[in-house]
């Protein structure tokens, strides 16, 4: 008799911590559960990109979401034939870092009704579907912001003499860009660009461009790079040079970024937090998922098109473990 009460109170026992979830997952971290995201990378070779695919797995397994992650290494035919076997395979989202931002309607048309996220390179604002096909990342805008007011905050000549390392042609590239341009013109500075071209968001290639560059004798007072990498190819080429290094200011806080800012060698770098924009990522294509709005996520617009995510200045005087 006594065998059986306490046989009866385990059973009351597993009962009770079941109904009260006790011991197991809330339904918040169960909203993914059994929902299959791809997640599809132009490259494994970008630290920022590694980092963001990390974030995005951590935050998908948080949501009992599983996650698979096909890199196209930079093949633009390689990533929509990756695409065609995901949409193939049934899966839920589809997360893009697209290799080209032009084959972005391409993509929201092989994807039909599967929802897509852009992340980290923004497309047009014509390719997307309020609600269905959308974008997570930051304000490319922020970065071109945060890197002129450096500038002006750090020198108090009046007159500029600026270089511009711009990245693959797109938005991302012309957003931090132009909003660069406009925020110093609109200090009342006079302003002078000796030097704008792409070098592809490439060291060795901003490296190269820079040798050029210090080869025609023009004054450089500021090199605004449209990422790390291309900022550290202009270091490089001036301090092959044994020319004295202008204000530099590049954008992603990686590592060796970082490591040029704590000695003096780069002014700034505007960082992007992958966590957070993985965690975007991860909670706005569960939404999508479930057909629900995404205009009540922090962050979202209110067109449905778009999750931002901040940019953060990082500079010596700033937190450089970010």
């Amino acid at each position: 008799m006594f065998k059986k009460f306490i046989k009866m109170m385990l059973v009351l026992t597993c009962f009770m911590l079941a109904a009260t979830g006790c011991g197991m997952m809330t339904n918040e971290s169960q909203s993914g559960n059994g929902k299959r995201i791809a997640v599809l990378t132009h490259t494994n070779d970008s630290p920022l990109i590694n980092s963001l695919t990390s974030s995005i797995k951590n935050a998908a397994s948080e949501k009992g979401a599983t996650v698979d992650v096909y890199n196209s290494d930079q093949n633009s035919e390689k990533q929509i034939k990756q695409l065609k076997k995901v949409v193939q395979n049934h899966y839920d989202a589809i997360l893009i870092r697209p290799v080209d931002a032009d084959t972005a309607q391409e993509m929201i048309a092989i994807a039909g009704k599967i929802p897509v996220v852009f992340y980290n390179f923004q497309p047009s604002k014509s390719v997307l579907k309020a609600n269905q096909d959308v974008y997570v990342g930051p304000e490319e805008e922020m970065a071109g912001r945060l890197q002129a007011n450096y500038v002006l905050e750090h020198t108090s000549k009046q007159e500029l003499n600026v270089a511009i390392l711009k990245g693959q042609s797109g938005l991302v590239s012309e957003k931090r860009t132009n909003t660069f341009k406009e925020t110093l013109e609109k200090s009342g500075r006079s302003v002078n660009y000796v030097f704008t071209d792409s070098a592809n968001w490439e060291e060795e290639k901003a490296e190269h461009q820079m040798e050029l560059f210090l080869k025609t004798g023009q004054p450089c007072d500021v090199i605004a790079s449209n990422n790390d990498d291309m900022a550290l190819g202009a270091i490089k080429a001036f301090k092959k040079a044994h020319k004295k290094l202008p204000i530099v200011c590049g954008v992603d806080a990686t590592a060796d970024a970082k490591a040029k800012i704590s000695t003096g060698e780069m002014g700034l770098t505007a960082s992007q937090p992958a966590k957070v924009q993985g965690e975007k990522c991860i909670e706005t294509a569960l939404k999508l998922i479930e057909g629900k709005k995404i205009t009540d996520i922090k962050g979202s617009t209110a067109d449905g098109l778009y999750v931002y995510t901040n940019f953060k200045a990082i500079t010596n005087s700033q937190d450089l473990n970010n």
